[in-house]
């Protein structure tokens, strides 16, 4: 007869506890999310937690599962406040050494696909003004970046656009402003396919100008915030995130119909404009709208606000 003790799992409610006490201190602003892009680092933590629970799990001693339970709570206790403590640092500002500028011209494109690979830090899309280029920004690098890899050729009358970050190794002990920030406009004349995977901290994208028919976001832990084209036509979307917050506000002009897949994240639908179906909100306007928008969300742990 097996006389062995339940003993509940002890790391995956801790894991979730303390990610819930981080979001809601993200929520209150009292935490800034770019925090998130201190807190990745520390993922190694969750195998020695699993490491350890497997060693608590083949013991019968109760002695060494209370210990095992202190120590999982005294690390993930210590890794939170690390990175508060981070995240409540005053950024500071960097050389002006460390600012590259993009600029990049039309040629004679008719349509554009740009695809944005993102490290840690804040990242800002927004739609230029008056101008002849097909992208302008700013790149404003760490004290621990290398210079992106940037590529931008027009053939055939499409305009292929891309930037990827390349970081050296962080030491966990590390403290202050880490991340990168990147600041892009783009055209407002011709059609655009964006794709953009950030790995931890802010994003930023107001596309309402923009002609963005084609959007793929995949974001990895932090705030994900996105202003839908309000005159694109047609436009199709993903959004996706593993640990943050999600908002996404749809022009009044145009229709929308979302699909929801969640795991434990809240959804918070603002006003009576959307109608509920089960995971998707359909726009009272969908059918009529000339501009339409397709959208998925998914979510793993975290908010998804729709306005």
């Amino acid at each position: 007869m097996n006389d062995r003790k339940y003993r509940p799992n002890i790391v995956g409610p801790l894991i979730l506890i303390s990610a819930g006490v981080l979001l809601l201190l993200n929520q209150a602003g009292r935490l800034p999310w770019s925090m998130w892009s201190t807190l990745w680092r520390f993922w190694p933590v969750i195998l020695i937690l699993i490491g350890l629970e497997v060693l608590i799990g083949v013991s019968r001693s109760t002695a060494l599962y209370i210990a095992g339970l202190i120590i999982a709570v005294v690390v993930l206790a210590s890794v939170v406040v690390f990175a508060i403590y981070v995240g409540e640092q005053p950024v500071s500002s960097r050389p002006a050494a460390d600012t590259e500028t993009v600029v990049e011209s039309m040629h004679d494109a008719d349509r554009g696909q740009i695809k944005l690979s993102f490290g840690l830090g804040t990242l800002e899309v927004g739609a230029l003004t008056d101008s002849p280029n097909f992208v302008e920004g700013r790149i404003e690098y760490s004290r621990h970046s290398r210079q992106v890899e940037k590529l931008f050729r027009v053939r055939d009358g499409q305009a292929k656009f891309s930037l990827e970050a390349r970081s050296q190794s962080i030491p966990f002990w590390t403290s202050g402003d880490i991340g990168e920030h990147w600041k892009l406009e783009f055209t407002t004349r011709i059609p655009l396919e964006l794709e953009v995977a950030a790995g931890a901290g802010k994003v930023q994208m107001d596309l309402s100008k923009l002609k963005v028919t084609q959007l793929d976001v995949k974001g990895g832990a932090g705030q994900t915030s996105i202003t839908f084209p309000a005159a694109a036509g047609s436009t199709t979307a993903s959004v996706s995130s593993g640990v943050g917050q999600i908002s996404v506000q749809i022009p009044d002009n145009v229709g929308a119909k979302i699909h929801v897949s969640k795991a434990l994240a809240a959804v918070h639908v603002e006003g009576s404009r959307f109608v509920r179906s089960g995971d998707e909100y359909v726009s009272t306007n969908y059918q009529t709208a000339e501009n339409k928008l397709e959208l998925e969300i998914q979510a793993a742990v975290g908010t998804i606000i729709i306005r």
